[in-house]
């Protein structure tokens, strides 16, 4: 199996070697040492005999055995104290040249020696394996902060399985590989290729009885470990262990268990922000679902029941109605159905802007031109608003839709028409900043209710109540997400003195150079 992130490949694992485990061949040359400490120890005291004293010379064969003792162990220590007494007796003990000991004084040194030497080794013995625990207790904790920070960030159970498999593999030397449970506790290996360490040949119904039973399961040299979390059993580790069982000792088995319960939870994670996710998405959807009834239920129905009203008294009483009666009738009608195909559209194009359906037609614009459209397809609305514009000549084309963006527009101006009072005017400015083109539109209404400057921009969110505004609260969001398909960001606040103010951000690009052979200009 291989991960497809970066950060999910753990670092080596690997268990230390302390120099206390002394091999064959390293014990042998320890006792060559052991034999030839005396005699070094002899051949630097007999030039000084004389101006050494028998005890000087003792603490010299004491510090020779003691550093026997620090490299090589207890055995060759105890080799270097024994040969050192005949050694100190033979060179250094009157009379010299000789095995016999007159001075009481020497012979309590040379007993001395031996006690000091084998208590020494002794000791270095025991800080050696304190030394050894220490290493390999704190080896161990840092493979389990490896593993728990590497599980950390997995985002997915195919990550959790790759990260399992390494990690166990660099810390014991075993093969394993992970199955792990669907939505319906049914288990399932890894969909991804095997890592070259991931174990093979498991045995999937002798997985799911362990799982079933809750116990571990053996069969063919594989162990099947039923992964336990704290609400739920995520799924079955099976390891090989290779090429004995690591199992057997047990502090590996209590660190074993460890990541056994690091892996578990880590699957219970994973799950659990999954049921997370979905009930959060149910719930929008569910929000969506009501917001959109609504919507049809009352923006749809009333335009319909006009319609519908109209066109009945038509055809019902039209001799009783004067001609400038059955235009109004007309005209009520071609209005509710323009209303109606206005909402349609609104919702249709929400619709293929959330699924990314809508592909950008993208062309190099004059702002003041799209400007312009926008304010003539609203000329009927806007009759009775001063409507003032600040477009510098100095504007730079834009690399957008022109459809689309005029589209953001007719909505930003239509809901200043609706919210302010009329008569009250309309600005519209442009200018180019460090960061690209901002364009802004600001009214002379009551403004934004503070705190709600982002809620407005949510699907099917609306500022007042139904009976008072018609529209479905699609306006705002259609309009973010033509923006946010430009690249740019749209934002509300309120200004002092005057109303609300949207602010479109656009990136500038650069445009291509212009061909004058093209354009007729130069023959």
């Amino acid at each position: 199996m291989r991960s497809q992130a970066k950060h999910t490949q753990p670092l080596p694992l690997v268990e230390p070697h302390l120099p206390a485990a002394i091999s064959g061949a390293e014990r042998w040359h320890g006792y060559l040492w052991g034999v030839a400490a005396p005699f070094i120890c002899t051949a630097i005291d007999w030039p000084l005999r004389h101006i050494l004293g028998p005890a000087s010379i003792l603490m010299t064969f004491l510090l020779g055995v003691f550093l026997v003792a620090s490299r090589y162990g207890r055995g060759a220590s105890i080799t270097a104290s024994l040969l050192s007494s005949p050694v100190f007796a033979y060179y250094f003990a009157p009379p010299i040249f000789s095995f016999a000991i007159s001075d009481l004084q020497n012979m309590l040194g040379l007993a001395v020696m031996i006690v000091v030497a084998n208590l020494t080794s002794n000791l270095l013995d025991k800080s050696r394996a304190q030394a050894e625990i220490a290493w390999q207790r704190e080896s161990r904790a840092n493979a389990l902060y490896r593993l728990s920070r590497a599980l950390s960030d997995a985002q997915d159970n195919q990550t959790v399985a790759a990260i399992a498999i390494q990690h166990i593999h660099d810390q014991f030397q075993a093969r394993t590989v992970l199955l792990f449970t669907d939505a319906h506790g049914d288990l399932h290996l890894p969909a991804a290729g095997p890592l070259s360490c991931s174990l093979r040949g498991a045995d999937p119904a002798i997985a799911r009885q362990a799982f079933q039973q809750r116990a571990v399961q053996q069969q063919a040299g594989l162990e099947y470990y039923p992964l336990q979390g704290s609400q739920s059993w995520p799924g079955v580790l099976a390891v090989r262990p290779d090429p004995v069982s690591v199992l057997s000792d047990a502090e590996l088995s209590a660190l074993f268990d460890t990541f056994r319960n690091l892996i578990a939870q880590a699957l219970e994670r994973l799950h659990l922000a999954g049921q997370a996710r979905d009930a959060i998405l149910q719930a929008e959807a569910e929000a969506l679902r009501n917001a959109l009834l609504s919507a049809i239920s009352h923006d749809l129905r009333t335009p319909l029941t006009r319609i519908i009203g109209a066109a009945g008294a038509l055809i019902d009483n039209a001799r009783d109605f004067s001609a400038d009666e059955k235009q109004d009738l007309y005209k009520a009608v071609i209005d509710e159905a323009q209303r109606m195909a206005e909402l349609t559209s609104k919702i249709l194009d929400m619709a293929r802007l959330s699924s990314g359906e809508i592909v950008l037609h993208r062309e190099w614009n004059a702002l003041e031109e799209i400007v312009g459209s926008a304010l003539t397809r609203l000329n009927k609305h806007l009759r009775d608003r001063p409507v003032r514009t600040q477009l510098p000549d100095s504007l730079p084309l834009v690399w957008i839709d022109a459809v689309l963006l005029e589209q953001v527009l007719v909505n930003l101006i239509e809901n200043a028409v609706k919210y302010t009072p009329p008569g009250s005017p309309i600005d519209i400015g442009a200018e180019k900043t460090v960061r690209g083109l901002r364009l802004a539109v600001s009214d002379y209404g009551p403004g934004i209710e503070p705190g709600m400057e982002e809620k407005i921009f949510d699907k099917f969110y609306r500022a007042v109540a139904e009976t008072q505004q018609s529209g479905v609260g699609l306006g705002l969001a259609l309009c973010r997400a033509i923006v946010e398909a430009h690249e740019g960001t749209i934002s509300a606040a309120n200004l002092s003195g005057k109303g609300a103010i949207f602010v479109i951000e656009l990136p500038v690009h650069e445009p291509p150079p212009l061909d004058f052979k093209e354009t007729g200009l130069v023959e």
